[in-house]
């Protein structure tokens, strides 16, 4: 292996007020995970620690997926067994790049985490790479550098669509939508022509991707950029 990357995987298993379960979208960890981890050392790191859970409906969408089912099945102990994202603060320099995992948790939980917010900035600052795909990316939302300036100013991004989030019949579910935040911080919001479109954008040391489709994308990019 010739170096490590860290994977921010939500927390979050429910909406309790919806009664409804989420948690990460599978594809959105497996994909990443299979084609980072055959060059990088993989460490998951979560806000809470512990075990994390893949979306039910994700798990319903990609039974036909065979990279997902794999995951699933023969990788629980990556999800099961994450560290606590607070025990990585101050460690950046042991890590080549930071990749946020989607589903719609991070939008409840790493969205709002004060220490992933500090985490990110720290990658950046260190001038690591610094990825994540769909919702993944609405933990980029709320994050400022040491400058106080934010970390999206000035950068091209993606993200899950409005579009996307309606789709799914989680418009009243969501905190906030991400594209709104991602038009109003960023210094451009781009997306797919159509919705379920991979589309990657890579602003610099910024990669991300628009939705489980993108995440493969997402990885093949930070790829590239570690060289």
């Amino acid at each position: 292996m010739s170096g490590k990357i860290i994977f921010l995987v939500t927390s979050v298993t429910n909406v309790p007020e919806k009664h409804i379960e989420i948690g990460f979208w599978l594809p959105e960890f497996a994909d990443p995970y299979f084609l980072l981890s055959a060059k990088y050392h993989i460490v998951v790191a979560s806000p809470k620690g512990g075990v994390t859970v893949p979306d039910p409906t994700s798990i319903q969408l990609s039974i036909e997926d065979p990279n997902a089912m794999a995951f699933l099945n023969e990788k629980k102990d990556v999800y099961q067994q994450t560290k606590k994202l607070s025990s990585f603060l101050g460690k950046a320099n042991e890590f080549d790049a930071l990749y946020v995992v989607g589903g719609h948790g991070p939008m409840f939980d790493l969205a709002f985490d004060t220490e992933s917010q500090a985490l990110i900035a720290e990658f950046w600052e260190q001038g690591k790479i610094v990825a994540a795909d769909c919702a993944g990316v609405g933990s980029l939302a709320n994050v400022k550098l040491s400058s106080g300036e934010h970390l999206l100013r000035g950068k091209r991004v993606t993200g899950f669509s409005k579009a996307e989030v309606d789709a799914l019949g989680f418009g009243n579910v969501v905190p906030f939508f991400l594209e709104d935040k991602l038009v109003a911080e960023s210094a451009g919001y781009e997306k797919a022509p159509s919705v379920w479109e991979p589309h990657i954008v890579t602003s610099g040391r910024l990669i991300t991707g628009q939705n489980p489709a993108s995440a493969a994308g997402v990885a093949e990019a930070i790829l590239a950029a570690l060289g």
